[in-house]
């Protein structure tokens, strides 16, 4: 496995398990969602247009990938829209059970289109899943189906995303993927958010700070993301995204003096034991490439 593919995979997922957290406090201090997921592509905007404009963008690549590019961008927006609207109606330990059903998704398509998986990817998957489901602890007693279909929603966005990269990084760079994604979200939701929604700008300056850093943690994970698929492909880099929920539990720990009980520890140690051990014959390689 490639070393720099390697590390963006785990930086990626790292930055994304803080979102969460960040976003919570965030909403603690009057910042609403629409106003964060429109902060979120307006960041992610600014920051990606100046190493887009010194690039050099080939742009008949561009047009002969517009499909692709606007496919990846929409997984996107079915992951971020998934995800804020689905804990309206279910508990977010069962949003997130149900989203990292993703890497599942993404195996299933390697399998189908006949990418090489080993024995121990395959059980380093499912074991993963399931030691994921420990650790989140769902709460099964409160099920509504527009919030199962949202969860649902943000796993194929998220699974799209991955899928489409792999094709995408063949022949375009992670800047020119990733300044396209944003710009096309930023100008939907803008659009969107605009017409249907009133964004309140007074709210405390902590929130607004809060919500900064998540924003900054999405535009840096998304990027290592791209990066990490570029190197070694849509099916490791979902494996490893695994961390992500281990991160954000940490995270809650900290910052939101959260606990963990037997059962989730139990969870948390199958989660990180299943990517040792997808990872394990791949050490001396990882150190070599």
């Amino acid at each position: 496995m490639n070393i720099r593919g390697f590390f963006s995979a785990i930086l990626a997922a790292s930055l994304f398990g803080m979102i969460p957290t960040f976003t919570k406090i965030s909403y603690g201090y009057q910042i609403s969602p629409q106003f964060a997921i429109f902060i979120r592509y307006a960041i992610a905007s600014i920051i990606i247009i100046v190493p887009f404009i010194i690039y050099k963008n080939n742009f008949k690549i561009i047009k002969q990938k517009i499909s692709l590019l606007i496919l990846i961008s929409l997984g996107s927006l079915c992951l971020s829209i998934g995800l804020l609207l689905s804990v309206i109606f279910i508990p977010v330990s069962l949003v997130a059970l149900i989203f990292y059903t993703y890497p599942l998704i993404v195996l299933g398509y390697s399998k189908i289109f006949g990418k090489k998986l080993n024995k121990i990817q395959i059980i380093a998957f499912f074991s993963a899943f399931a030691g994921l489901g420990l650790a989140l602890g769902p709460n099964f007693e409160t099920l509504n189906i527009y919030g199962i279909m949202l969860a649902f929603l943000a796993s194929i966005g998220a699974a799209t995303i991955l899928i489409t990269n792999e094709i995408l990084a063949k022949d375009l760079n992670p800047f020119t993927i990733n300044a396209f994604v944003n710009f096309f979200c930023f100008l939907v939701l803008g659009l969107v958010i605009g017409i249907s929604f009133d964004i309140d700008l007074n709210v405390p300056n902590l929130g607004k700070i809060y919500i900064f850093f998540a924003s900054l943690f999405y535009c840096a994970a998304f990027f290592s993301q791209l990066i990490a698929v570029s190197y070694i492909g849509s099916t490791k880099t979902s494996l490893l995204l695994y961390l992500e929920p281990i991160v954000a539990i940490i995270s809650a720990i900290i910052l939101l003096n959260e606990s963990l009980t037997k059962i989730q520890t139990v969870g948390t140690i199958i989660v990180i034991f299943s990517l040792v051990l997808s990872l394990r014959k791949k050490t001396n390689q990882l150190y070599s490439s």
